[in-house]
């Protein structure tokens, strides 16, 4: 198929390190195809994730006059230097997107074009900085782990690492063999500042039964970057765009982008409250794909946001004994299951979404809620003293039987107590919003809200002071 346009030859380039990808030495075709109202940039990026970008743009109202205008705005935007428009006669093939039906993933710096607001916000989260490239020294040094240690556990170098992974509880670290990432076996907690091997022989998303032992056999195209990438490809192992992105919650946007009227994007707002909340269940939910050709992946391959995730995940349930997902009462063990304990949650059944209580654009407070948790502000929104949901008729204290101003009065210690291990136990909070009683402990190890906070008491003291109290 042929069609008329524009394109620039750029030798010298040069692109912001943050740039989702940046170009190899040699020539960047820019492309503005009249039929379909949109123009395209095209490369290859020189970097350890060799990944190719297609980025699209409208036609502007003013025709091409005033498109070499806004090519030249996004040419600022992604730094480059040189530009220049020469008529040409260009060929696409299906694979550069000809038609104008396709709706492709065009990268979140364009969606920064009109949307600054939540772009600015997006790269203060930890989502948008899930996989980094190596950067050993400097003001921009991202490598947390130290490797001068002797540790035992450590077994390989710096100069074995390709990849970062997080940042926040841990830090994992792969190595590119052929076209693959394979996760190198140890990995450094944040916390505790310590190595610990990177083994997980027992988790959701790499049971034994379908991946071998050694580290160099398990590739992070099946167990990882579906969930740490955006659009990620599996025939060519490679995503549309590194990190957790715009368009990994809100979908392909490259229909969005031809649609004058600002339409053809999926707002989860707009969602039915189960396909809204199936956005973060995408990776927030453990579970195994159906029988097929993708049952050896660790992640819904196929799912776009607004679709029924059903289709691609079957999710894990509570089994009646402790997993290494899930306690044998169905609360968290592990992280990366808020999906899987939250669906067992009154606040569920009556339409709260994720998004109700996170804001994945940004935000001051931890886990990126909309206000804090810490002070009971966010909880206490929907279940003050005078709202049809109130959780207390009196008092606060007389609710919790602690001081109103004491760590016993916020509501996540004992309704979302750290129960899952993340790096360390207990570092990540269980979701079914429950009262964890200290008997879930003395039945099956759970950890409870009293002695996550009376640690030098044991679960019997707890549950007998507790028997105690007078409840509203």
């Amino acid at each position: 198929m042929r069609a008329s346009g524009f394109s620039t030859w750029a030798p010298d380039l040069r692109l912001t390190r943050d740039s989702p990808c940046w170009p190899q030495a040699g020539e960047v075709s820019v492309v503005a195809q009249v039929a379909a109202r949109t123009c395209f940039f095209t490369w290859e990026r020189s970097s350890s994730f060799e990944t190719s970008r297609e980025i699209r743009y409208p036609l502007a109202p003013g025709g091409l006059e005033m498109e070499e205008r806004m090519m030249r705005r996004i040419a600022v935007m992604y730094g480059i230097m040189s530009f220049t428009l020469l008529p040409v006669f260009l060929a696409f093939s299906s694979g550069h997107c000809a038609e104008a039906g396709n709706n492709l993933y065009v990268g979140s710096q364009i969606c920064e074009a009109c949307h600054e607001q939540h772009y600015t916000g997006w790269k203060t989260t930890l989502h948008s900085r899930m996989e980094q490239e190596v950067v050993k020294s400097g003001p921009e040094k991202n490598v947390l782990g130290d490797f001068s240690s002797r540790d035992d556990d450590l077994t390989f170098t710096i100069n074995d690492v390709d990849m970062l992974i997080g940042s926040r509880f841990k830090q994992r670290y792969a190595k590119k063999i052929g076209d693959d990432y394979y996760i190198l076996p140890a990995q450094w907690n944040v916390e505790t500042k310590e190595w610990v091997k990177y083994f997980p022989k027992n988790d959701w998303w790499a049971a034994e039964d379908i991946y071998p032992r050694q580290w160099n056999k398990r590739p992070s195209s099946k167990l990882c970057e579906g969930c740490h990438t955006t659009g990620f490809d599996v025939l060519k192992k490679i995503p549309a765009e590194p990190n957790i992105a715009c368009e990994a919650c809100h979908g392909p946007g490259g229909l969005h982008l031809d649609d004058e009227k600002g339409g053809n994007i999926i707002n989860p707002l707009k969602l039915s409250h189960e396909r809204g909340n199936m956005i973060c269940f995408q990776c927030h939910m453990s579970g195994r794909p159906p029988k097929g050709d993708f049952e050896e992946y660790a992640w819904p391959v196929g799912y776009k946001p607004g679709e029924d995730l059903k289709q691609y995940w079957n999710y894990g349930r509570p089994t009646g004994e402790n997993s290494y997902e899930l306690w044998a009462d169905g609360n968290a063990h592990k992280n990366r299951v808020q999906g899987n304990t939250f669906i067992q949650s009154k606040m569920y059944h009556y339409g709260i979404n994720c998004f109700t209580c996170h804001d994945s654009h940004g935000s001051r407070y931890t886990s990126f809620t909309v206000k804090s948790s810490g002070t009971n502000s966010l909880c206490l929104s929907c279940h003050g003293e005078n709202s049809p949901q109130a959780v207390y008729k009196i008092s606060l204290s007389e609710h919790t039987h602690h001081q109103e101003q004491g760590p016993g009065s916020k509501c996540i210690e004992c309704h979302m107590p750290e129960t899952g291990k993340n790096a360390v136990k207990w570092d990540s909070r269980d979701h079914s919003f429950n009262f964890l009683s200290p008997r879930s402990t003395l039945a099956n190890g759970t950890p409870n809200g009293c002695n996550n906070c009376h640690q030098d008491k044991s679960p019997e003291w707890a549950f007998k002071e507790i028997t105690n109290w007078k409840f509203e």
